[in-house]
């Protein structure tokens, strides 16, 4: 019995645990990586996590057209229950969880960026349009604005 309950509290200090990791990898590598909102370094990125369930990746890369998906980090057998204590807290050795997720970031062509500044200037001028339009039907006008000063800049005393 002086052995036994030593023997028992020796296993129990001494036993094993899981190490969960997420591996985040890109084409190209190098990219900004958040994983639920927390910044977790550059591609490829280890990200050490408790819990199974769905993580938002955003990743981000000068150059390279952002991504951002939901992935779905899934437990393994002995995380199932009931064996997730046995694994958890009985098995002696250490578990290694890795998961790891690839993506592929699609770079930015010189003729996308033209597109879309086209497409900015468009949508500014509409803008414009629409707010004089409803100006004039409410019959609000701005006063003049001063040479080399925006309307809303102030002149101090």
């Amino acid at each position: 019995m002086r052995i036994l309950i030593p023997g028992m509290l020796a296993c129990f200090i001494c036993s094993g645990c899981i190490e969960r990791t997420l591996v985040i990898e890109s084409d190209p590598p190098g990219a900004a990586v958040r994983v639920d909102g927390d910044d977790c370094g550059t591609t490829p990125a280890i990200v050490p996590f408790t819990t199974y369930g769905k993580r938002q990746v955003y990743l981000q890369k000068e150059g390279h057209f952002s991504h951002s998906e939901v992935v779905r980090v899934s437990p393994p057998v002995y995380a199932w229950f009931p064996l997730d204590f046995v694994f958890d807290v009985l098995w002696p050795f250490t578990i290694r969880d890795e998961q790891t997720f690839k993506f592929t970031l699609q770079p930015i062509e010189l003729g996308d960026l033209k597109a879309l500044e086209s497409r900015a200037q468009e949508f500014t001028e509409r803008a414009k349009a629409m707010l004089e339009q409803e100006r004039a039907k409410r019959g609000v006008s701005l006063p003049p604005a001063k040479a080399g000063k925006p309307a809303s800049a102030t002149s101090s005393p």
